[in-house]
């Protein structure tokens, strides 16, 4: 957890904003690239987590974020439930966001595999069935295929093994890609799910929480007007 790490000696002289709350952080810790986070954010995170949410470096008990000592302890403001309203509004709204990115992202890639997939498809008919990309030619192509394969002469059967043996090696290969494709959209659907249920969890998690919690972030926009 966020405890286990050594302490870092830091004097704080301007406010810090957690990655995760937005909010003024209070018993502040950092990641080894030194995002910020309140303490209690980071332990609710690294729950379902195993990374900081803001540059996805691995957390773990060798590489833990690290206590900061001189943080501030401030009390927060009381504000009025419409302003505890907008602010809990403003947080799911960029929780939300950064999640529909990420999705968005992924279906991308799934579009893409399923265009690569489509394309393996058609080789493969090609190649089971060849009958139907020569019915598909044009009558003069047909024709002049047919007037070269009279003048070269009957094809010895050394002839028809080897090309039996190299539309079967083509047909492995193709197949072999098929399944990869497969196990890889497999996964990325998987992915997109898992990613659908985390933002539906976080939503749940963040309504069922002290709206306290989410108070800060106009202690930080009044700081910077």
């Amino acid at each position: 957890m966020a405890q286990q790490g050594p302490s870092v000696t830091l004097s704080l002289t301007l406010p810090i904003t957690c990655h995760i709350c937005l909010g003024k952080v209070r018993h502040p810790v950092i990641c080894v690239n030194n995002h910020v986070f309140c303490s209690i954010c980071i332990e609710v995170w690294l729950k379902n987590n195993n990374q900081c949410p803001a540059c996805r470096i691995p957390i773990t008990p060798e590489n833990p974020c690290k206590e900061i000592i001189g943080g501030t302890s401030e009390s927060d403001p009381i504000f009025s439930p419409t302003v505890r309203k907008h602010l809990r509004k403003t947080r799911l709204e960029l929780l939300h966001k950064e999640y529909e990115d990420e999705i968005e992202s992924l279906q991308k890639e799934v579009e893409d595999l399923r265009g690569k997939n489509l394309s393996l498809q058609t080789q493969l008919k090609s190649l089971l069935d060849p009958t139907a990309s020569v019915l598909s030619c044009p009558n003069e192509e047909t024709g002049q295929s047919a007037n070269e394969a009279g003048t070269s002469g009957p094809e010895t059967p050394e002839e028809w093994s080897k090309k039996l043996k190299a539309a079967n090696e083509m047909y492995e290969k193709v197949m072999d890609n098929v399944e990869k494709l497969k196990e890889a959209n497999k996964k990325l659907s998987m992915e997109n799910s898992s990613l659908l249920r985390e933002n539906l969890r976080l939503k749940a998690e963040v309504d069922s929480r002290s709206p306290q919690k989410y108070v800060n972030i106009l202690k930080v926009t009044v700081f910077y007007l």
